[in-house]
């Protein structure tokens, strides 16, 4: 008789997916209400307590599947997993986002956002100091991808491991 073990790769699309269809449509939102170079934190806050639900919503999900069994190995693996999911599809929105739907989104960073942060935070500093700064963010934001990957791995990983070590039932 053959048995249906879960497998991680499953649960890490459906809930990689998940992640990234919940937090490109709260991207689109704050677009369309032009809230983006608001300069909030509240957005990201959002999309960390999101995709940390996600993650631990598919790591029980996983457990019940599962039979009740999870190691910390397995969890670790799924948060990991889950996460470099939603990271690439985060990826690839933003890609999109900043060729096609907001072609200046380079540049109107800069100078509605940074810009402004950094004469509050440093009013000693000049005006072409402020600029090629700006300008030197624009050239290296290409760098934001692959850390976007990174941290979304490292951030799965932990939740994965705090998780797992919450939920682990291992055979008796």
């Amino acid at each position: 008789m053959q048995t249906n073990t879960p497998t991680i790769r499953s649960f890490a699309y459906k809930y990689g997916i998940i992640i990234s269809i919940i937090t490109i449509a709260f991207s689109l939102m704050i677009h369309f209400m032009d809230l983006t170079y608001s300069g909030s934190s509240v957005p990201q806050i959002v999309n960390y307590v999101v995709s940390a639900a996600c993650i631990i919503i598919a790591i029980v999900s996983f457990r019940s599947a599962n039979g009740g069994l999870l190691s910390v190995r397995q969890a670790i693996k799924i948060g990991t997993a889950t996460a470099l999911v939603s990271g690439i599809f985060t990826v690839i929105y933003l890609l999109f986002f900043t060729n096609i739907i907001e072609p200046d989104f380079v540049e109107k960073l800069g100078t509605e956002v940074t810009a402004k942060q950094m004469a509050e935070k440093n009013p000693q500093l000049t005006s072409e100091q402020i600029q090629q700064a700006v300008d030197m963010q624009a050239q290296f934001f290409w760098v934001s991808y692959p850390f976007i990957l990174i941290f979304s791995c490292l951030y799965g990983l932990v939740i994965g491991w705090i998780t797992g070590l919450f939920t682990k039932r291992n055979q008796a």
